[in-house]
């Protein structure tokens, strides 16, 4: 395993988090400045976090789907590649919102997942959910 391809793909989930936040606080102050000014609704915290749920769940699954991986993969030219059937958008949504994030935000969640790839040379989402990460030219397919 290149220490290069590692530090790429760390890089990438360095900027899937910048996108992400990035996104969400210009809908979210976007909301909350369109409340304050024109519609002047009491409970208006409820529905921007419901709309920022809805958008984070939907909508970053979909733009993940059409760039084949997500927009830090694809800054650093990566691609997510099946090794068993097609990548659908519910793999998609499961992989990279629910996977991601039940083992990158919590901390024993992150110490797995660091001790399933040193072992496994793999991440426990590409493993369980039969994909792999491959840099655009170069394939890393074979790193057992």
């Amino acid at each position: 395993m290149k220490k290069k391809y590692v530090l790429d793909r760390f890089i990438s989930l360095c900027y899937d988090y910048i996108f992400v936040i990035i996104v969400l606080g210009i809908i979210t102050f976007g909301l909350d400045f369109l409340n304050k000014q024109y519609v002047h609704f009491n409970h208006s915290w409820y529905v921007i976090i419901a709309i920022d749920v809805f958008v984070y769940l939907f909508g970053f699954s979909f733009i993940y789907l059409k760039l084949d991986g997500s927009v830090g993969k694809s800054l650093n030219d990566f691609y997510i590649e099946s090794t068993y059937g097609t990548i659908t958008y519910g793999r998609i949504l499961f992989r990279e919102i629910i996977m991601k994030q039940l083992f990158y935000l919590t901390v024993i969640g992150f110490l797995i997942e660091v001790i399933f790839f040193i072992v496994k040379k793999d991440t426990i989402h590409d493993y369980y959910l039969k994909t792999k990460v491959i840099k655009k030219g170069i394939d890393f397919s074979n790193r057992r």
